[in-house]
């Protein structure tokens, strides 16, 4: 069975790694069902993850230029 982007055999095939600095990693965090309501509705991105991340980023953003 074949992954369409996970590579070949052949030496140099497939996807360019990434630098441990550029993946992303994943964090648990704790919320109250109503906070993740407010980053469903207000956050921009396809998935809860995208959500989130651009609302901290943006808030983040926000409080530098203060």
């Amino acid at each position: 069975m074949s992954n369409g982007k996970r590579g070949g055999t052949r030496k140099g095939a497939g996807r360019t790694p990434l630098d441990e600095c550029e993946k992303k990693k994943g964090f648990k965090i704790y919320i109250r069902e109503n906070t993740k309501q407010e980053i469903l509705k207000h956050g921009k991105g396809s998935n809860f993850s995208e959500k989130a991340v651009e609302l901290i980023a943006s808030e983040i953003k926000n409080r530098k230029n203060k």
